[in-house]
């Protein structure tokens, strides 16, 4: 893994880890529906840049 692909990692954790933290927010306020599609947001934020990642260095 080279640096910068380290870096775009961690940039893509900071901005899972708050997109959780508002969907956290919105289920505590009852809204589920909401809450889960910020989920499944939050989880693509993380994984398709990094499946893009993988596929690039092969």
């Amino acid at each position: 893994m080279t640096r910068g692909m380290f870096f775009i990692f961690v940039f893509l954790v900071w901005i899972s880890i708050r997109t959780f933290s508002y969907g956290k927010w919105t289920w505590d306020k009852k809204n589920r529906l909401g809450a889960v599609m910020v989920f499944v947001i939050a989880l693509l934020i993380l994984v398709f840049p990094m499946l893009s990642l993988y596929w690039a260095d092969r």
